[in-house]
C-alpha cells in the first residue's frame, strides 16, 4: 500500500481490492477525527493489471462507491487502465493540433 500526495491531490495505490478498501476505510476514520470532508464526487478508482477489467465489488469512501474509470488525469498525467502501467498522451496532442489550427487557418 502507498499513496501519493501532492497539495490536496491525494492518489492511493494498492495491490489489492481488499487493501485499498482498508486504506479507504482509514481516511474515513481520519476525516471524521478531524473533521474533514472528501469530496466524493470527484473520487475515482482505476486497476491496473491482468484483471484490470474484471468486474469486482466497489470501492466504498464516506459510503459512496467509487466509479471505476478507464482513465484518469492526476497532476496534468493522463493514466489508462490496461494490464501494465500506462500514460496517454492522446487528449495533449488534440489540444496542441487544436491550438495550431486556430493560429494557422
Amino acid at each position: 500500500m502507498d499513496w501519493i500526495l501532492y497539495a490536496d491531490d491525494i492518489m492511493l495505490l494498492s495491490h489489492s481490492l481488499n487493501a485499498m478498501q482498508l486504506m479507504l476505510k482509514i481516511c474515513d476514520d481520519f476525516a471524521n477525527d478531524y473533521d474533514l470532508k472528501f469530496n466524493t464526487e470527484n473520487a475515482v478508482a482505476m486497476r491496473i493489471g491482468a484483471r484490470h477489467n474484471a468486474i469486482c465489488e466497489p470501492l466504498k469512501l464516506v459510503g459512496k462507491e467509487l466509479q471505476f474509470v478507464q482513465s484518469l488525469k492526476y497532476l496534468g498525467v493522463f493514466l489508462v487502465s490496461a494490464k501494465h502501467f500506462k500514460c496517454t498522451v492522446d487528449r495533449v496532442k488534440v489540444k496542441v493540433y487544436r491550438v495550431f489550427n486556430c493560429l494557422y487557418l
